[in-house]
C-alpha cells in the first residue's frame, strides 16, 4: 500500500528525506544513528516516528510509489490527449529523479536489502509503471496518436527506458541531458506529430 504524502508529517518526511540523503552515497551504511544526525535529532526522536529501519524503509517505499503511480492518475483527470498526458507523467517523473538522487538509487534497486520485501515492492513499482503506460498508449493508439506501426508495449518500453537511463544518470553522476531535450527524443519515437 502506498504512503499517502498528505498524511505524512513533517517530522516523518524529514526522516524520509534524510535517508535519501544517505543513499546518495553508495557507500554509506545506513543507521538510526545516521539518520539522527543527518536529521540533527536523537535516534529516541527517530524511533517516536518510526518503529525500526525496516519501518522507514517501508515508508520510503511506499513516499516513492506514491510519487511514481499518483501522476498516473492525475494526468487520466486534467488532460483528454495522450501526448498531454504522456509529457506531464515524463517531466513529473524528471522533477521527481532530478530533484532526489537518493531516490533515483532506491527506483534502481539499491537499498533493497534493508528491509524485508522492499526487493518485490520495487519489482511490482516498476511493473505497474509500464503497465499503466502501456495502457495509456493503447487510448493513445485508438486516438491516433502513437507513430504509425509503433504497439503500445514498444512506445512504454522507450518511456520506460528514459526513464531509467536518467534516474541511472542521477543515481551515478552521469552526464545529463535536459528533460527537453529527452522528452523531445522520446515525443518523436512515440508520438504522432500530426495527431493532438
Amino acid at each position: 500500500m502506498s504512503t499517502n504524502i498528505g498524511e505524512i508529517s513533517p517530522g516523518k518526511l524529514k526522516i524520509l528525506k534524510a535517508v535519501s540523503e544517505i543513499l546518495e552515497d553508495p557507500s554509506a551504511k545506513i543507521t538510526i544513528s545516521r539518520i539522527a544526525r543527518g536529521v540533527n535529532v536523537t535516534e529516541a526522536a527517530i524511533y517516536r516516528h518510526y518503529r525500526s529501519k525496516e519501518d522507514i524503509f517501508i515508508n520510503l517505499v511506499g513516499y516513492m510509489e506514491n510519487n511514481f503511480l499518483a501522476p498516473l492518475n492525475l494526468v487520466q483527470q486534467e488532460f483528454q490527449h495522450t501526448n498531454q498526458r504522456l509529457e506531464r507523467v515524463f517531466r513529473m517523473y524528471m522533477d521527481f529523479i532530478e530533484g532526489h538522487p537518493g531516490f533515483a538509487r532506491l527506483f534502481l534497486g539499491h537499498g533493497a536489502t534493508e528491509a524485508s520485501g522492499i526487493a518485490e515492492r520495487i519489482q511490482i513499482l516498476h511493473s505497474k509503471i509500464r503497465a499503466q503506460i502501456a495502457q495509456m498508449l493503447r487510448f493513445g493508439q485508438a486516438q491516433g496518436a502513437l507513430q504509425y506501426g509503433l504497439e503500445p508495449e514498444q512506445g512504454a518500453e522507450l518511456f520506460y527506458g528514459m526513464v531509467v537511463a536518467a534516474a541511472m544518470a542521477q543515481a551515478y553522476s552521469f552526464p545529463q541531458v535536459p528533460t527537453d531535450d529527452r522528452w523531445e527524443v522520446l515525443r518523436r519515437s512515440v508520438l504522432n506529430s500530426n495527431a493532438q
